[in-house]
């Protein structure tokens, strides 16, 4: 089971109603049991296809709003998967404090400090990530906002003041940056995207390729980075020395040009193989990377859409691997197959006794090798 602290830090004070984090807790939570379960071989069939069906039912009650439902589902679900569990909040800081000082204080300087940069030089791009990331640290932290309550305020804090440091002295502080960082970037229509970042060490020295993972409806840009089987997609690219990137999926379903503007972003910050650029995606991600395949075929390498996606018809289209799920509700698995039936460069299989979500951590161990191999 994955371990996670969900104790009551000092100064905090639990919310009265299921939000966000809770969701979000419990989440991890499964993903971990799950993935330790699957990779022991420790379920069974049947066990694996009930545990599928309850989660999916909590899947679909989240869609629905019913947020304690989903909880109490959720709660069933990884019971099955680890018997000694018990959820136990974790509520959030208040009154958060960083130096001795306010955060909205040290946020506030830094802003200030940003404000007398040229936001629309050739450093804009970087402004507008340092300024998402100051906005991070809060005196309270939101419930329903992820890179607020998966943030470190002290560390996060540090981070960005050397990165405004560097931008006053004109340098952008995210070329060659190696490790894991949340960001934001400007792209089509002014949208304001956010994404994480993990680049391998080669990239300080050498050109790399990129994998773009997109999640699926309800979930955000930390999604293929913390969870879908404990973060396997961005360890498969790190083992690959690729830049692993994944932006928030909704303004992709908006316009395609949100692409152009995070390659443009990528290749000012980082020497980009652009002969190796793999998208993948789940759900309504997979979605996405179906458009992207279909409208940016020669920009790829290669595409997988799990539990999702549409026909790439274009000509030049690359390899796209479909993957179904049997049991997925959500989008089932004749649509997925029939999606790849009418792709001409199109490759379908299906995962056994899985659902729509937990099946994205055998999807991803599936696609990943399976897009380094194409030709």
């Amino acid at each position: 089971m994955v371990a996670l602290a969900i104790g009551v830090p000092a100064g905090a004070q639990p919310a009265s109603s299921t939000t966000r984090a809770d969701l979000a807790w419990r989440y991890l939570l499964m993903d971990g049991a799950y993935a330790a379960a699957d990779s022991t071989g420790t379920f069974s069939d049947s066990t694996r296809a009930t545990l599928n069906r309850i989660f999916d039912r909590s899947t679909l009650s989240f869609f629905g709003g019913r947020f304690a439902m989903t909880a109490a589902m959720m709660d069933t679900a990884i019971t099955m998967a680890s018997p000694t569990y018990r959820y136990e909040r974790r509520a959030l800081p208040v009154n958060v404090s960083i130096g001795g000082k306010p955060a909205r204080e040290v946020r506030g300087a830094l802003l200030s400090r940003l404000a007398k940069l040229d936001s629309a030089g050739p450093l804009a791009q970087a402004i507008t990530s340092a300024s998402a990331r100051a906005k991070l640290l809060v005196d309270t932290v939101s419930a329903e906002r992820s890179a607020e309550f998966l943030a470190e305020p002290s560390a996060l804090s540090k981070a960005v003041t050397a990165e405004v440091a560097a931008l006053e002295k004109g340098r952008n502080p995210y070329a060659a940056l190696v490790g894991d960082v949340w960001r934001t970037y400007r792209g089509a229509n002014g949208a304001l995207v956010p994404m994480r970042v993990i680049a391998p060490k080669a990239a300080r020295s050498r050109a790399v390729g990129v994998l773009i993972a997109l999640h699926g409806a309800g979930g955000d840009e930390n999604m293929f980075a913390d969870a879908y089987g404990r973060g396997v997609a961005a360890r498969l690219a790190g083992e690959n020395d690729l830049l692993f990137v994944s932006p928030a999926t909704t303004p992709f379903m908006t316009s395609v040009v949100q692409f152009d503007s995070l390659m443009a972003v990528l290749r000012r910050d980082y020497r980009i193989d652009t002969a190796r650029v793999y998208v993948m995606g789940h759900s309504m991600g997979a979605g996405a990377a179906a458009r992207l395949a279909q409208e940016r075929p020669r920009a790829l390498r290669a595409v997988a859409c799990l539990a999702g996606g549409a026909p790439v018809t274009a000509a030049g289209a690359p390899p796209v691997l479909f993957i179904g799920a049997q049991l997925d509700p959500v989008i089932p698995a004749a649509r997925v197959k029939a999606a790849a039936s009418g792709t001409p460069t199109g490759t379908y299989e299906e995962r056994a006794n899985e659902g729509h979500t937990l099946m994205v951590r055998g999807g991803v161990l599936r696609a990943v090798p399976w897009m380094l191999r194409a030709h």
